[in-house]
């Protein structure tokens, strides 16, 4: 994605309500366009392959086919979309499950149409926009799919431990990069280093994994 690109994005909601909701938050964007959306989750790796959206805002729960069980048969597929788990729920079990299957953020049903917007657009550039107290809760909840933590987390070189400390605070690369006076390809290879060694695939896992090792408060 280029400062300059424009952001294709599939909704996956049985609810056609949501659909058009969420459509018209985008609407109002020239930056994020919707090209197409689906009524179950059997219908989005189909869409996924005529479409080739950037981002796909996945309702969890569908008639016949749950956003968990479409965004892992995402997964399967070479350079797979961006996904957003979308949940009426502030924080549900079903979350924790599609990030560990490979969901790159999350996002309430009933946020704000900024949150919408700017969530998209962070996990459009790579990064996750999410509510460190919805990552509380998840740890305080204690769910059996949450990553476990290490026994401790000296493994991590110190400037690696400032990169995963400022991801849980849901920082971008940009951001880090300024706040730790490093370049943006130097953040990178941090946070890739971080993902090898606590096994996390994603930033919203190693936030997960930093909370519940308590570096972050």
């Amino acid at each position: 994605m280029t400062g300059t690109s424009v952001i294709t994005v599939l909704i996956a909601d049985d609810d056609p309500f949501v659909r058009r909701g969420v459509s018209d938050i985008f609407a109002a964007t020239d930056d994020i366009t919707v090209v197409a959306d689906v009524d179950d989750g059997d219908q989005v790796v189909g869409a996924v392959h005529v479409h080739r959206p950037h981002v796909v805002l996945m309702d969890l729960k569908m008639k016949r086919t749950g956003g968990l069980e479409a965004t892992r048969q995402l997964m399967t597929y070479p350079s797979p979309p961006r996904v957003i788990a979308m949940t009426a729920m502030d924080v549900d079990d079903l979350v924790v499950q599609a990030v560990s299957a490979g969901a790159h953020s999350f996002l309430s049903k009933d946020e704000a149409p900024e949150t919408f917007q700017q969530s998209v657009r962070a996990v459009a550039a790579g990064n996750t926009l999410f509510s460190q107290e919805s990552l509380r809760r998840i740890v305080a909840a204690g769910s059996p799919h949450a990553p476990a933590p290490p026994a401790d987390l000296s493994m991590l070189s110190p400037r690696e431990l400032d990169v995963l400390r400022a991801v849980a605070c849901g920082m971008s690369n940009a951001n880090i990069a300024t706040e730790l006076f490093l370049s943006e390809t130097t953040v990178k290879t941090h946070i890739s280093a971080v993902f090898t060694k606590l096994g996390t695939q994603n930033r919203v896992q190693a936030a997960l994994v930093a909370f519940r090792a308590g570096l972050v408060s």
